[in-house]
């Protein structure tokens, strides 16, 4: 009778731990044939800026090489407004499965969590998936100033404290906290003058001195004479700007670019969001791809979640300390 028991006991128990082991192959089983059948459908790919702008355009480049490698559409969504906010909380509130992406820039991650008190979502919403480009910034100046050089601009302004202005995106915006961290590290004092688009014609027209700039859109100015290039934000010149020093040539370290790059809702599965790098990488290191940008004064970016994230935690605690120090806040 005993004996009996125990037999049973040891065939219920056995039987147990097989269907434990079948439930555990089946959950490995999906886990690893996720990605292979990703994507399946459409994917939307919400970019929080307008149609046209730099961060639009280049989406769509790195979008169109997605949908021939994927064969899937990769759909662009321009939902604009609120320095990225609005198109950052609909993919934050958006499912984890990889059907809605975010192609956005520095902002989202890197400055709104420093600058707004109420944010409505929070950095690690998003898993970083790939840095595509690395957008420089160019300190201009109207085409008709006097001032031709970063040291000139520095003496002047050291003399003349408060007496310059230069313009930027808004408050808290990536070119108002480049522009600040400039002055903090020179040791000058301007006057903020914020602009929805930027205020470039202000600056071309002379009405406010400065203000750092995106490439894609100071380039073309400067080359039509109606701009001056004093310094570029990174850390090397650009090739279509030789003769155009950086700032840290001036203020060694200094470093300012924005960037843009795809980030995926947190919780999206690893596999998806390797295979959704892995094909930008490709992308990335494709000549054509590369001209592309380098032809609107950007670089091809980092393209491994690892490195992307590195990065975002780095440029976070140098921006942090920027807004904090200059007491920069929006609502």
């Amino acid at each position: 009778m005993g004996h009996s028991i125990f037999k049973e006991i040891r065939l219920w128990v056995t039987t147990l731990c097989q269907v434990g082991v079948v439930s555990l192959c089946l959950g490995l089983f999906s886990v690893t044939t996720w990605a292979s059948d990703y994507p399946s459908k459409p994917v939307k790919v919400v970019v929080p800026f307008p149609a046209g702008t730099s961060p639009d355009v280049v989406a769509r480049l790195w979008a169109e090489r997605m949908t021939q490698a994927l064969g899937q559409p990769f759909v662009i969504d321009n939902k604009p407004g609120a320095a990225t906010i609005i198109g950052a909380q609909a993919v934050a509130t958006a499912p984890a499965d990889g059907y809605t992406l975010l192609y956005t820039a520095q902002n989202t991650v890197s400055i709104n969590p420093f600058v707004y008190k109420n944010l409505p979502y929070k950095a690690d919403d998003f898993t970083p998936v790939s840095q595509v480009a690395e957008v420089p910034l160019i300190l201009i100046t109207s085409g008709k100033s006097s001032i031709k050089s970063l040291p000139e601009l520095i003496a002047l302004a050291k003399q003349n404290p408060g007496k310059y202005s230069f313009a930027s995106y808004g408050i808290g915006q990536g070119t108002h906290v480049t522009m600040e961290r400039f002055l903090n590290s020179a040791g000058l004092k301007m006057v903020h003058v914020p602009y929805r688009d930027g205020g470039m014609n202000d600056v071309i027209n002379g009405n406010v001195d400065f203000s750092f700039d995106a490439s894609t859109t100071a380039i073309p100015q400067i080359n039509g004479g109606k701009l001056k290039a004093l310094a570029v934000s990174s850390l090397q010149r650009l090739s279509g700007l030789p003769d155009t020093p950086t700032v840290a040539e001036g203020i060694p370290g200094f470093m300012g670019d924005s960037w843009t790059g795809l980030l995926a809702r947190k919780g999206t599965p690893d596999d998806v969001v390797l295979k959704l790098s892995s094909e930008t990488i490709k992308i990335l290191a494709n000549p054509a791809f590369q001209k592309r940008l380098q032809d609107v004064g950007l670089r091809t970016g980092n393209g491994s979640p690892s490195e992307f994230a590195k990065f975002i935690t780095n440029e976070s605690a140098i921006w942090s300390k920027v807004v904090r120090d200059n007491n920069i806040t929006a609502e």
